[in-house]
């Protein structure tokens, strides 16, 4: 097919919820992609951070051809040897006491993961979250997203959220009751401009949570993975979180997303309440 051809197959076939760039690209290495035409550009989007390592670096690819020759698919109930070797060199990078780990495909669903596991935990309905956060647009995942411009068409959202200014660790102590199940935050603001909060402010969040018994759930999807020149972006104030949401580069390219947390929180879901 020609360019315009495969457009119209997209514009055609596609939910229309991207606003589309007028280019085709068929292949990608390193910071570089082409188009149809041969092209070459510098992609300086990586999927919003998920081609970390570049486009087909070589050991991902390699990885994945040996794994596709091999299985492709293992369900959740059964052991399997690659999500084994996965898990432990995951565990080797991850904060200490974060030692239990939930996987699945995606940003917003390691959010979803993370509210619904607050909420078994703790008993408690509620939620903290900041002015202009982004963790994603699924239905929970949204209920913590600030911008009224994804909200509104979906409203009423999951009840129990009350938004705060980022950065203002007054303002958070004034909502917080003891009633919530978690704050969740951005340990870095990415959608909203890349916003880094008062150095003291991440430790003030976390002993705060710990004083009125609220579990501190840290999203990392777009700051883990050493993007802010430490693995985890919580990791330059010394903070540990009660639940981390992973997701972006893990994969590779692969979809993939992580929820992470403390053993006695994870342990808490009981069989067959989140897969």
């Amino acid at each position: 097919m020609d360019v315009e051809s495969l457009k119209k197959v997209e514009d055609t076939f596609l939910a229309g919820v991207y606003q589309k760039l007028p280019v085709v690209l068929v292949k990608g290495r390193g910071v570089t992609v082409w188009d149809t035409d041969g092209n070459e550009y510098v992609d300086c989007m990586g999927g919003y951070g998920v081609a970390l390592a570049g486009h087909c670096h070589p050991k991902i690819v390699e990885a994945i051809k040996n794994q596709a020759e091999q299985l492709i698919t293992c369900h959740g109930s059964i052991y399997n040897d690659a999500r084994a070797r996965f898990l432990e060199k995951l565990f080797k990078l991850t904060p200490k006491g974060l030692d239990k780990a939930y996987l699945c495909n995606s940003g917003a669903e390691a959010v979803e993961c993370a509210l619904k596991l607050a909420r078994r935990y703790t008993g408690k309905r509620g939620f903290i979250a900041m002015n202009r956060a982004y963790h994603g647009k699924t239905m929970g995942a949204l209920s913590a997203t600030w911008d009224a411009k994804y909200r509104a068409a979906f409203e009423p959202l999951l009840q129990g959220f009350k938004f705060v200014p980022y950065g203002r660790i007054d303002k958070l102590r004034e909502a917080l009751t003891g009633e919530e199940a978690a704050v969740i935050v951005e340990p870095i603001q990415g959608e909203s401009g890349v916003i880094i909060p008062p150095n003291d402010y991440l430790k003030q969040v976390r002993e705060l949570c710990d004083e009125k018994g609220v579990l501190l759930i840290c999203d990392e999807v777009q700051t883990g993975f050493g993007r802010t020149g430490r693995i985890w972006a919580s990791e330059h104030w010394g903070v540990v979180p009660d639940i981390m949401c992973l997701a972006k580069p893990v994969g590779g390219g692969i979809p993939m997303g992580v929820t992470l947390a403390k053993s006695e929180v994870m342990d808490s879901f009981k069989k067959g309440e989140h897969t």
